[in-house]
């Protein structure tokens, strides 16, 4: 009986540890849109649209080519040292969505 009873003691604090890190997963973004409104339109602007704590963003893939931007989204201080943007957290495949937005857009804004 006792060893039944410590099982259980164990079990309880597993189960916690599960339910709060299934609850704690992030979404996982499925098109560009989803990517900049949850992730960058808090900070920057694009198309006339968005946050001002960050650089506008419009047109930044006619400035800087497209590896560029994905390094300075995955590590900004690898390329700039001291500045205020913190390492993105999205995956890949939401950077490459992300970034294919940024293109439609500024070819919808005729840049």
């Amino acid at each position: 009986m006792k060893n039944l009873r410590s099982r259980h003691y164990l079990a309880i604090p597993i189960l916690v540890v599960l339910l709060v890190s299934a609850s704690c997963k992030r979404k996982e973004y499925t098109t560009g849109e989803e990517v900049w409104d949850g992730e960058c339109v808090k900070c920057h602007k694009l198309g006339g649209s968005g946050g001002t704590k960050g650089p506008d963003l419009t047109g930044i893939l006619q400035k800087k080519d497209e590896n560029y931007v994905r390094t300075y989204t995955q590590d900004p201080r690898s390329i700039k040292t001291d500045g205020t943007m913190p390492p993105s957290k999205i995956s890949d495949h939401e950077l490459d969505l992300v970034i294919q937005y940024m293109k439609e857009k500024g070819r919808n804004l005729g840049q």
